[in-house]
């Protein structure tokens, strides 16, 4: 589950999931925008908030799918 889908299916804000795992709103938004990759940690603390729903796996792109800079 992609955590764009996980934060919009449970009415998360992500500043307040942001809050939740410990770094700045600014990062989940470019995260979620696809600005930039998660470090293991972070990936470590988004899995862990959100009970494993959002893995590693998540964050690889679809060879198939153009990436949010490719599309623009």
């Amino acid at each position: 589950m992609t955590l764009e889908r996980y934060l919009s299916d449970r009415g998360i804000k992500p500043a307040h999931f942001a809050t939740e795992v410990g770094v700045p709103a600014s990062t989940i938004t470019r995260l979620l925008r696809g600005e930039r990759s998660p470090g293991l940690g972070l990936v470590a603390k988004i899995q862990a908030a959100t009970a494993g729903a959002v893995t590693a796996a998540d964050f690889m792109a679809d060879p198939a799918q153009p990436s949010p800079q490719e599309a623009a």
